[in-house]
């Protein structure tokens, strides 16, 4: 009886997608099998898959359990190397070895013996020569990124939304970018991702894998380094790209939004329904500044309602004209000046733009090669650690207060209307102190009966 043989064929990257190494590999040993006289059992393929990596590869896992089951005599391979690339799987086939005669043939290198000591000592050498040569290829591989980097080439092997690639030039999407802008001047007016991210889906606009939009792929957009410009790999940032969406202080300002740990809480109680229910007080004579409670009047109206003297007002005139001053006040141009003069946000990104520009400096110095690779990266890694400083100062300076937003937002009365009623409560209550004065009987309401004491600023 002819003896049985099995072949493997293996390669790592398959980019047409037609597994045509592979076919070429089993066309070479089935003329081995051939030559031999052997006979061809069965054929093991994995396609696409790297021996290095420790990922799953099937069809070596089923090929180990036939030879262990005794089904086949003789393992054919391209290569050793298309069989193992790491000591462990030898130590896997070499176990299969104890229990069966195993050899292994092959078309490009020696046959071997896995029966025998120097059989098993050739397969060990050969085993560290392949694990050293991944080694070396994924280490030129990653100092090849690198260089490409710096001198601003991108392989990318998703499209980022925003960008497309002509050769090695990288271009804005004029559509997409719009897109980008949008939203991002929806976040610092106050919108959430999630309103983002359904404001896309309903107008039918997709990511660049034809997906629907989440709030993670929104923020991962936002939070590209890319859109201002930034070329960054391995978490390194080799400075400015040729292609920007994102100016680099909007970036700096989503930055501090997005990054900002507050967002990430569980969302508000919803026991609070109303603007200034527990927020604003009666101004009426011996009262004592009680608090007023949103409440509903005999007739359905809702009211807020003092619990001491029972006086009331109807909320929705009170909430109109509290919001209208609010934003009134903070549409002046020294509404920044609101925000306390502890931290001087503005000097701070002044700071962090200079910074960037010294980085942008070292990462040209280093592609004319002033600087050798240690020495810019000593240098990057120090400048980064100052400009994430810095941001961490703006963000907590500014990021999550929905009184700093409304205070920076180009349009206050936009987006204090985009805020959630908690924001627009945290912003009045940092902001200003509202009583609601009494008023005789049967007096229609006036703007007058509401009193407001400025915390900040006048």
């Amino acid at each position: 009886m002819p003896t049985r043989a099995a072949i493997y064929a293996r390669q790592s990257l398959d980019k047409s997608g037609d597994a045509l190494a592979v076919s070429r590999q089993i066309v070479e040993c089935r003329e081995l099998i051939e030559r031999n006289g052997w006979e061809v059992a069965e054929v093991y393929q994995d396609n696409d898959r790297s021996a290095t990596t420790g990922k799953a590869r099937p069809e070596f896992s089923r090929l180990l359990a036939d030879l262990s089951a005794g089904r086949h005599e003789v393992l054919v391979c391209w290569h050793t190397d298309r069989l193992y690339r790491r000591l462990r799987d030898l130590v896997t086939l070499l176990g299969v070895a104890e229990k069966r005669a195993l050899r292994i043939a092959t078309v490009r290198s020696s046959d071997l013996d896995l029966s025998t000591p120097a059989g098993r000592m050739v397969a060990g050498l050969l085993g560290s020569v392949a694990s050293y040569e991944g080694e070396q290829k994924a280490a030129r591989q990653v100092a090849a990124n690198k260089q490409r980097a710096q001198n601003g080439i991108v392989l990318w092997t998703r499209r980022p939304f925003g960008f497309d690639r002509d050769g090695n030039e990288v271009k804005v999407v004029k559509a997409e970018a719009r897109e980008i802008r949008k939203a991002a001047d929806a976040v610092l007016a106050g919108a959430t991702l999630a309103s983002i991210a359904a404001d896309l889906n309903e107008r039918g606009i997709h990511t660049t894998t034809g997906s629907q939009w989440s709030v993670t792929s929104v923020r991962r957009v936002l939070l590209n380094p890319r859109t201002a410009g930034r070329v960054t790999s391995k978490g390194e940032d080799y400075g400015k790209g040729a292609a920007a969406i994102l100016d680099e202080e909007t970036a700096d300002q989503l930055g501090a939004i997005l990054r900002n740990p507050a967002r990430k809480q569980a969302p508000p109680s919803t026991e609070v329904k109303y603007l200034l229910s527990g927020l604003a007080h009666c101004g009426r004579e011996g009262c004592d500044d009680a608090v007023m409670f949103a409440t509903s009047n005999p007739k359905g109206a809702t009211i807020y309602r003092c619990l001491k003297c029972y006086g009331t007002r109807r909320l929705d005139l009170v909430d109109e004209v509290v919001m209208g001053m609010l934003v009134e006040r903070l549409s002046r141009p020294d509404a920044l000046d609101l925000l306390g003069a502890d931290v001087d946000v503005a000097e701070l990104r002044r700071q962090v733009v200079e910074l960037r520009e010294s980085r942008d400096a070292i990462a040209a110095m280093l592609t004319d090669r002033l600087l050798s690779p240690e020495a810019a990266r000593t240098q990057a890694i120090r400048l980064t650690a100052q400009i994430d400083d810095l941001e961490r100062r703006i963000r907590d300076a500014s990021g999550a207060d929905p009184l700093a937003r409304l205070a920076q937002a180009s349009d206050v009365a936009a987006a204090a209307k985009r805020m959630s009623l908690r924001e627009r409560r945290d912003a009045i209550r940092a902001l200003m102190t509202v009583r609601i004065l009494p008023a005789g009987k049967g007096i229609r309401f006036n703007p007058e009966h509401i009193d407001i004491e400025w915390k900040r600023g006048q």
